[in-house]
């Protein structure tokens, strides 16, 4: 049952929250019965809901009073005899002489319960001041009775009554000294250390214990929300213990024995649980030990009601000269379970609290440095904040999160955004004993931050002015987009005769480092010179070592009115030896191809299609151009055809969207939402939207997205599709790191196969 009455519950409890009976968990009943026992004891001696605090009376006896009183062999002797004395013998070797030192011990305690495991005090054993009617308050009390109800004209206030009351209180406490008393729970006895001849038979003791709660009459005990989870944490770490020498023996499949993770989890579990006992539920230790009488009872050091005022002034002056700023608690997603690193966490919350600055002077730190490798913030910030605030608020938010290590104070690598500067801190160390206990207590913690150096943690709180503090750091990569697509739209120009209408590479040159410039011999009075744009490639099969050689020669312009094939040059490039020859048309060829409407949505250069006449005899080829946007940009002839009597029509292929896609394309996409590509799967966090111009700003990418493949939102629902990827990461100006690899390429050629091995 969920709720454990028995200790046999309790164990069933345990075991199904570690998988049974799905699992079979490998630990033997009798060790299991072990560590309930364990498990209730540590309950018992350190939880403060496993003791409670008794007055137990005790009577004197005459055997007690005798072995008080008793004294040592050889000193003067009374009725009482030597009663209980022990004796303890050591021996030693002086100036050749063996020494024999004797010592004795008397037997001056009473034995108590096996259930008590801690006295505070024991109370008077009379009053110090007279008894009976000879008692200093009765006659107080008696004599001014009539004036301390105000009868007469010697009445006074019940003030004056309390101040008179306690100066004979510390009358009593300067010439009646408290009894000092010994104990030590594996022994069960509490020595008196008094004058055993002030004390008589049947005298009673009243004494001021902590009594260990019995499960077995307190069956509430097993339902301990601390103890459950602590029990299943032992028999965790006793299951990692007996698979242990099974480790790496492998079963049907594969599966190897991991009894070591069982029991490093389970160890774990043991510490956190147990620093929540210590932060938490456990008693001081002073409360245990019976040395509160070294204290004057009779002045109040540290009450709760002064502990309390003094936080409230703190809290106010907080609220008063503090800011408020947003406390960012951080999520452990994975860590490396070896050295601890960190390597995935996220900042998904935000709380206000407010906070005292205490840099009255600015940010300490190194401050801004400039270096080689850019400019580096190294401010840093100590803030001061309630430790009542932060436990009775932020706690209680956090403290069910999952993947939050510590929720009952500050930690170490969570962040403060401070609005005074815009400004996210990380910190880094948490004091939390300054000033150092007032009143026995302490009521703020210190933070002491550093600006927050970003690792590709994710900050999402949704609040704006948090989360853009991120924005533009990191790696980012820049994705041009397409979204839903129109046909592009051209039409074409018919040149009767004398057009440019083929081009034939006899040579393609070689060496070209970039795009030449081509020209055409003119045309003769009343016609177009032709124009057109050269092709680069230094990959072209059959080069035989060649760099740069030019492949092909698209026409922009075919010209009109040639008589004869014009000559055709290049210029420029950096590279030699291109030749080719031209032919023109005589009977209708296509000049050129104007684009009406470029369209949207393109991923690749559509294809294009020139319609034929009825005397066509040789149909014109074109190819066209795109830019990053998915726009047509450019249409190219590579021949201009023959026969052509009028304009023909100019068909351009669709955007990959206008179709039989089933995908809707469009959308606004949100800042900070998971993007995720369609066919490699690759997932990234929106830095910036640009809807204008369909450019986005990813960030934390977890994979290589592809061109062409679908991008889709998880939160906006909007689809694009990629239309190229800008793999070159944006630099900082003030940075060198650019030159630095250029004069290291300078020194070693890394375009070669093998740039450390000989040449």
């Amino acid at each position: 049952m969920a709720q454990p009455s028995t200790r046999q519950e309790l164990i069933n409890y345990c075991l199904r929250q570690l998988g049974a009976p799905v699992l079979e968990i490998n630990v033997a009943d009798e060790q299991i019965e072990d560590l309930v026992d364990d498990a209730i004891q540590y309950f018992q001696e350190r939880h403060f809901d496993g003791v409670t605090q008794v007055y137990l009376k005790y009577q004197l006896t005459e055997e007690d009073i005798k072995r008080g009183r008793a004294r040592p062999p050889g000193a003067p002797q009374d009725e009482n005899g030597s009663v209980g004395i022990a004796s303890t013998s050591a021996s030693a070797n002086i100036v050749g002489t063996a020494t024999t030192f004797t010592y004795y011990q008397n037997s001056n305690y009473i034995q108590i319960p096996p259930s008590i495991i801690g006295v505070n005090k024991i109370f008077q054993f009379y009053d110090g001041m007279g008894s009976g009617m000879f008692n200093v308050r009765y006659q107080y009390m008696l004599n001014d009775f009539i004036g301390l109800n105000g009868w007469g004209a010697g009445g006074y206030d019940l003030l004056s009554y309390s101040m008179t009351m306690s100066y004979l209180e510390t009358i009593n406490f300067l010439l009646n000294t408290h009894k000092q008393i010994r104990f030590n729970q594996r022994t069960d006895r509490l020595y008196l250390d008094v004058d055993w001849y002030e004390l008589t038979e049947g005298e009673f003791l009243i004494l001021d214990c902590w009594a260990m709660n019995d499960p077995n009459d307190y069956a509430r005990i097993y339902n301990d929300s601390w103890l459950k989870p602590y029990l299943t944490a032992l028999i965790k770490r006793q299951w990692g213990q007996n698979l242990i020498k099974f480790q790496g023996v492998k079963l049907p499949g594969g599966i190897e024995f991991n009894g070591r993770q069982i029991y490093d989890d389970g160890q774990a579990e043991l510490d956190k649980i147990q620093e929540r006992m210590s932060s938490t539920y456990e008693l001081p230790p002073l409360d245990l030990i019976g040395w509160w009488l070294m204290l004057n009872p009779f002045f109040l050091n540290g009450s709760s009601s002064e502990q309390n005022l003094i936080q409230s002034l703190v809290n106010e002056q907080l609220m008063m000269y503090g800011i408020e700023v947003y406390y960012l608690p951080r999520r452990y997603i994975t860590t490396n379970t070896v050295i601890q690193e960190v390597i995935q966490s996220d900042f998904t919350n935000a709380y206000p609290l407010e906070a005292y600055v205490d840099n009255y002077e600015g940010y300490t730190g190194q401050g801004t440095i400039l270096s080689k490798f850019g400019i580096e913030n190294k401010d840093d910030l100590q803030l001061i904040i309630s430790k009542e605030r932060y436990e009775n608020y932020i706690t209680p938010l956090i403290k069910d999160i999952p993947d939050i290590e510590l929720s009952t104070r500050p930690k170490e690598g969570d962040l403060i955004y401070f609005p005074l500067g815009d400004r996210l801190f990380e910190i880094k160390f948490v004091e939390h004993e300054q000033p150092f206990y007032q009143l026995k207590k302490t009521y703020v913690y210190e933070l002491r931050c550093e600006l927050f150096r970003y690792e590709d943690e994710v900050i999402d709180t949704s609040i704006d002015t948090i989360d853009d503090e991120i924005k533009d750091i990191g790696y980012i990569q820049t994705l041009n987009l397409i979204g839903a697509g129109t046909t592009a739209t051209a039409e074409a120009v018919v040149c009767s005769s004398g057009a440019v209408n083929e081009i034939i590479i006899t040579n393609m040159g070689k060496n070209f480092s970039s795009q030449p410039l081509v020209g055409f011999s003119s045309a003769p009075n009343g016609g177009i010179t032709a124009t057109g744009i050269a092709s680069v490639s230094t990959n072209y099969p059959g080069c035989k070592g060649k760099t740069g050689v030019i492949s092909a020669i698209y026409i922009t312009n075919a010209g009109c009115g040639y008589t004869v094939p014009p000559m055709i040059t290049v210029q420029g490039g950096g590279g030699s030896g291109f030749a080719a020859t031209t032919g023109i048309s005589t009977n209708g060829s296509i000049q050129l191809i104007n684009i009406t409407d470029g369209g949207s949505g393109y991923v690749n250069a559509p294809a294009v299609t020139i319609g034929s006449t009825v005397i066509n005899t040789q149909e014109s080829v074109a190819i066209s151009t795109i830019s990053s946007s998915g726009i047509v940009t450019d249409i190219y002839i590579l021949s201009g055809g023959e026969g052509y009597t009028d304009n023909p029509t100019v068909t351009i292929e669709g955007p990959i969207s206008v179709g039989s896609t089933n995908i809707s394309l469009g959308g606004s996409f949100v800042y900070n939402e998971i993007v995720t590509g369609s066919i490699s799967g690759t997932t990234a966090r929106v830095k910036d939207w640009d809807a204008v111009n369909e450019i986005m700003e990813v960030g934390i990418i977890s994979g290589n997205f592809v061109d062409g493949e679908y991008i889709s939102g998880s939160e906006s629902n909007a689809n694009f599709v990629i239309g190229n990827v800008v793999t070159d990461d944006l630099v900082t100006p003030y940075a060198d790191n650019d030159t630095i690899e250029l004069e290291a390429d300078a020194i070693i050629d890394f375009s070669s196969s093998n740039p450390f091995g000989m040449p």
